[in-house]
Parts: structure tokens; sequence; C-alpha cells
């Protein structure tokens, strides 16, 4: 085989499910149609890539988002109490 696979058809469905609590969890599943006509090494070799891509890589790791308001007044803090 030379690396290439010849894909007639893809359909993807991402079902995403949120639940409110500490901390937010929330979960994808993901279906993959390939059609007909793949042999199982042609499908494994499809999932395994969509398995690895880096959107995947990054909504399964810890994720961490940083805020900078970059060029503007520093925002007021709110009283103490």
């Amino acid at each position: 085989m030379n690396g290439e696979v010849n894909v007639r058809k893809i359909k993807v469905r991402i079902i995403r499910e949120t639940l409110e609590g500490s901390p937010w969890r929330t979960s994808f599943a993901v279906r993959v149609d390939l059609g007909a006509g793949l042999t199982r090494r042609e499908q494994a070799i499809l999932y395994n890539a969509a398995r690895r891509c880096e959107v995947h890589q990054l909504l399964t790791g810890e994720v961490r988002l940083e805020y900078e308001l970059m060029g503007a007044q520093p925002l007021a803090r709110p009283p103490a109490e």
C-alpha cells in the first residue's frame, strides 16, 4: 500500500453534552461513517488518524485558558467586603 486511501464517503456526527457542576464537564461522542468499499485496514488507518488529530489531542488533555487584555486601562476591581 502506498499510504493513500481512496475514500468515496466520509460522514461525521458529533454529539456534545455539557454537565454543569464543579468543574463543568463536556463530552463529545464522535460517530464516523466511512461508507462501503474500504478494507478493515483502511478503515483502521482513517479511524486512528481521526483519533490522533490535533483537535482530539487538545480536547483530551488538560486545557488551561489564560486571558490578558492588551492595550487598555486596567479593569477596576470590585471593592473588598
